[in-house]
């Protein structure tokens, strides 16, 4: 039964995915997945561990200094904090933010007006345009449960082709997590598009072994894929291009 969650609904689209969904909505609803990755720690989870990775960069190369592509990266919140603590920390920072989405292009373009060393360009995840290697760090956070199975293995074949190491944040597919996607967004009022895409999200969204799966079919061999609180899947994996 779909109310169980056993399985993944590929029957069942978000509304933000639509390129003609009205400008006004997807930008409330960004501004709503923002709040979320706020309240739930997501942000600072991503910020986090890409900071542990930048410093054994650091301690291995002694240059300090990163460059980071975010594919399908919506309004930029997360590739902002990254580059926030990296101002902080005294490292020079190379954040290319890249997604499909006209209007998120557009919302990340203005959030990240005044934030250094973060650039904004259109990217398809499917097929970066970036040569091999281009980046130290290959970076995918809550997109990856948009794609089809056969799609997100090639997205993360792609992560593994521009990026010296690969890092994907998403959602776990839970009963509690749809629960809980379904309380948070109407306690707290949020945007109807938001209502409906965050249970969607988790009904469309994989599991650990979904993932390592995936990861296994993008040749991503020595991939880490572990569940994290609260329903997060968190996958860390060199790139096929070795560092140095």
């Amino acid at each position: 039964m779909r109310w169980m969650l056993t399985q993944r609904d590929a029957g069942v689209s978000e509304m933000m995915d639509d390129l003609a969904q009205d400008d006004a909505a997807l930008r409330r609803s960004l501004a709503d997945i923002r709040r979320i990755n706020t309240i739930l720690g997501w942000r600072h989870y991503a910020v986090n561990t890409v900071a542990r990775e930048v410093a054994q960069q650091v301690r291995a190369n002694g240059t300090r200094s990163f460059s980071l592509l975010d594919l399908a990266s919506g309004s930029a919140d997360i590739p902002i904090g990254i580059a926030q603590w990296a101002a902080r920390a005294g490292i020079a920072a190379h954040i290319v933010v890249s997604d499909i989405h006209p209007v998120m292009l557009a919302v990340a373009r203005e959030q990240t007006r005044d934030i250094p060393g973060v650039s904004v360009e259109a990217c398809d995840a499917l097929a970066p345009h970036y040569a091999a290697g281009s980046f130290d760090i290959a970076l995918c956070t809550l997109a990856l449960h948009h794609f089809a199975p056969e799609d997100a293995a090639r997205i993360l074949h792609s992560m593994a082709q521009v990026g010296k190491r690969v890092l994907v944040f998403d959602l776990a597919r839970a009963r509690l997590a749809h629960l809980g996607a379904l309380a948070m967004t109407r306690l707290l009022r949020m945007d109807p598009v938001t209502r409906f895409d965050a249970p969607t999200s988790v009904r469309r969204a994989y599991t650990v072994a979904e993932l390592r799966a995936m990861a296994n079919q993008a040749g991503l061999r020595d991939a880490h894929i572990a569940m994290r609180f609260p329903f997060r899947l968190a996958l860390d994996a060199p790139g096929h291009t070795p560092a140095g």
